[in-house]
Formats: structure tokens, sequence, C-alpha cells
């Protein structure tokens, strides 16, 4: 019971899944302290499941990390081995 949001990544101008992307975009949230989790029917969605307290304060941080995991991703600076 609670929150559960998700981010669902495909390549650029398609609706094919983008797996290496979103492992990429899991180990760049990792490494900057946000743990979300992995999944989708192609690995290619990133899930997330705050608990009810989370506080205003704590979403904007996650927000951050995650929004930073994406541009690092984009901009070719990939976490993923």
């Amino acid at each position: 019971r609670g929150l559960m949001l998700a981010v669902e990544f495909v390549r650029p101008g398609t609706t094919e899944p983008d797996p290496q992307a979103t492992a990429e975009v899991f180990e760049a949230c990792r490494a900057g302290g946000l743990l979300v989790g992995k999944g989708g029917l192609h690995g290619n969605v990133i899930r997330m499941g705050p608990p009810l307290t989370l506080t205003e304060e704590e979403a904007r941080e996650g927000l951050a990390i995650l929004v930073d995991a994406i541009r690092q991703v984009l901009a070719g600076e990939g976490g993923a081995a």
C-alpha cells in the first residue's frame, strides 16, 4: 500500500524499449544515493516506491538525483559498465 512511480525508457523517436539506457540510469541513481528498482517486460522501466512518510524535501532530493542521472545518460556519461 502506498505510492508507486515508474519511468519507461524507449529509444528516441520510437516506442522501442531501451534497456541499456535504463541500466545506465539505474546505476547513476545508485551512485547518487537514490535506490530505485528496475523492471518491465523488457527491463526498460525504473520503479520508485517511496515511503508514505516521504517529506517534500526528500522528494525534491530524489527527483534531483533522478534528473541528474538521466542527464548523465543523455550526455553519454552513463553509469553502466
